[in-house]
């Protein structure tokens, strides 16, 4: 049977020729199973090319959406960010109010809740990142809201405590100096400090505020001018008494606009800046003293 074989005769059109073709049956039959074979692999490439496609298709479409959700996780982290910065100083001015009122305070500590960030993906990992960095996340950021959710209104009981007991000390705020008297930049602070002619260390019982010489300085509160004249070492210097204590004291001032026995009102421009007694340039020496004991100035100070 093996020695049969298959006969193949090929008519040309133009000559009477007729070619023939014997081969065997074992042969064809190789054949013909090689291009089977041929037909199967054809067939499978074009189907995995087809799907790879489509799987290709839809990996851009999961990276396009990766990449929207993450643009949107950042914006909503920036959010939280502004955020906490607010919460942040609306808890130094609690501080600050509650001291100043002499209410039971608390010093503001580092921020109890933290805030997530925002961190690119290479394309080779964005899929593994958002089944994995972009879901935590999404639960930091969750995490961070629900804190900030507590803070916000434990600050709003702490802010309405406040009202209460500032509707009965009207007047008491209003004498404390809790304002700037004038704006620019420290170039002393208070406390110890080497003495800028001597060279000798000096408790420095004030904070110096650089500012252009004939710059208005204002009346941090309400209060009764006890004394506009000359000092040898603060210069030109006013001095106001709030009651209950406390009196502020400016020095180096280039001109006095107010006379002693005079009542002023807190914003009340009282003076201008300038570089009068022991001074090396223009600015202000500011000093609070509570029964006549000096006391950090940026303690009461509310931006």
């Amino acid at each position: 049977m093996l020695k049969k074989e298959f006969t193949f005769v090929v008519i040309p059109p133009r000559t009477s020729k007729v070619i023939r073709l014997k081969i065997p049956k074992p042969l064809m039959l190789a054949g013909m199973a090689l291009v089977a074979v041929f037909v199967v692999v054809a067939v499978v490439s074009i189907y995995r090319a087809v799907t790879l496609q489509g799987e290709l298709l839809a990996y851009e479409r999961l990276k396009s959406e990766y990449l929207r959700q993450q643009v949107g996780i950042k914006k909503v982290s920036n959010e939280v960010d502004r955020f906490k910065g607010e919460m942040d100083h609306l808890r130094e001015l609690d501080y600050k109010l509650r001291l100043i009122t002499d209410l039971e305070v608390q010093r503001p500590g580092p921020s109890i809740y933290g805030i997530g960030g925002f961190s690119e993906a290479s394309d080779k990992n964005l899929v593994k990142q958002a089944n994995q960095s972009g879901m935590d996340l999404l639960a930091v950021l969750n995490k961070d809201l629900s804190r900030l959710d507590k803070m916000v209104k434990y600050q709003e009981e702490s802010f309405n405590s406040l009202k209460a007991y500032l509707a009965d000390k009207q007047d008491l705020i209003q004498r404390t100096p809790y304002r700037w008297p004038v704006r620019g930049f420290l170039s002393s602070t208070f406390g110890p400090r080497l003495d800028p002619f001597t060279g000798s260390q000096r408790m420095h019982e004030g904070i110096d505020i650089v500012a252009p010489k004939g710059t208005p300085v204002k009346a941090p509160a309400d209060g009764i001018v006890t004394f506009s004249g000359v000092d040898p070492s603060l210069g030109n210097m006013i001095v106001l008494d709030h009651g209950y204590g406390v009196i502020t004291r400016y020095g180096h001032l280039n001109a006095s606009l107010v006379r002693e026995g005079q009542r002023v009102k807190r914003g009340d421009t009282i003076a201008v800046v300038g570089t009068t007694g022991r001074s090396t340039g223009p600015h202000l020496h500011y000093e609070i003293r509570i029964n006549d004991v000096a006391i950090n100035p940026l303690k009461l100070l509310i931006n």
